[in-house]
């Protein structure tokens, strides 16, 4: 796919008014790097109908890369209200607000004026000889051991660092694992250790290329849907797959009477509902999930 991406070299009051006629909007998710990821949902159903210029800002322009859906980024850290001003463009946040009643990327799409049917799934397009890199074994897992790292670290979202490890044990003969994520998670033993030594692209080049992903809720899982790798994700009870998941991974869920909470960290119940989320219980998933190698990844389409 050729790049129809154009990036900002300076301030947007520097791009020419005839391409940037108003109204206009600029776009920016809520914040973290999933937040933005997620925003290719969007993008995608509004050139299905027919927005001409889609223009988003970013601290992180390499999720958007021959992304034919998006026509111009600007960067963050380029001042904005001035330039904003001048061509009369607003600057329109996709967001989402818990707890949800629907998928979270059901109500960014709605968020932007977006009704009819919307494919519940997020969007990464990477070059041929990305893809061939991000090939390192024959046959390779990715494997987490936390989300510490994250922009918005939210504990109740973590699992355990040492089930993850008797996981990525019982799986080492299935493939070669690869740990993807912060240097502030934990190491796995008799892993490749890749935390924080990829680029973004070159992370979901290793999706890619990946007969699963085995981790939990966050970026990790979104970009793993986004270059089209399945994932046994480890949910317990804050919130549910039906809100922020997709149905063509294996997700396992704490079904307590609390649940779902949407609590970012408080628990008054010691998190049953990862506590109760076995080893034998994610492993038998990763493998159901690696025997679906091969064939077409399921998606969601819903009606707004």
């Amino acid at each position: 796919m050729e790049a129809a991406i154009k990036v900002a070299p300076g301030p947007l009051a520097r791009f020419n008014n005839a391409r940037l006629n108003s109204p206009r909007r600029v776009y920016h998710g809520g914040g973290g790097i999933g937040d933005d990821l997620l925003c290719t949902t969007v993008f995608r159903e509004l050139k299905k109908r027919g927005e001409p210029l889609i223009v988003v800002r970013t601290h992180y322009p390499s999720l958007f890369e021959e992304n034919s859906d998006v026509d111009i980024i600007i960067r963050k850290k380029i001042p904005i209200v001035a330039p904003l001003m001048i061509h009369g463009l607003n600057l329109f946040q996709l967001t989402y607000h818990v707890p949800l009643t629907e998928h979270f990327l059901a109500s960014m799409c709605r968020s932007a004026g977006i009704s009819g049917e919307v494919t519940l799934r997020p969007y990464l397009f990477l070059r041929p000889d990305e893809v061939a890199a991000g090939r390192l074994f024959d046959r390779q897992i990715v494997i987490q051991s936390a989300g510490i790292g994250s922009t918005r670290h939210m504990k109740n979202k973590e699992w355990y660092p040492e089930r993850f490890q008797e996981v990525a044990n019982r799986l080492q003969g299935k493939a070669s694992l690869i740990q993807l994520g912060s240097r502030l998670d934990p190491p796995l033993k008799d892993v490749l250790d890749l935390r924080d030594k990829t680029s973004l692209r070159q992370a979901a080049a290793i999706l890619a290329n990946s007969l699963i992903f085995v981790g939990q809720v966050g970026f990790l899982m979104h970009l793993a849907r986004a270059v089209d790798c399945r994932s046994t994700i480890v949910y317990g009870g804050r919130e549910t797959p039906d809100k922020t998941g997709y149905i063509a991974n294996k997700n396992l869920v704490g079904p307590t009477p609390c649940s779902p909470c949407w609590e970012e960290n408080k628990c008054d119940f010691d998190r049953q509902c990862m506590k109760m989320i076995s080893v034998e219980a994610v492993v038998n998933a990763a493998i159901e999930q690696i025997g679906r190698q091969g064939s077409p990844l399921e998606t969601e389409t819903i009606s707004l």
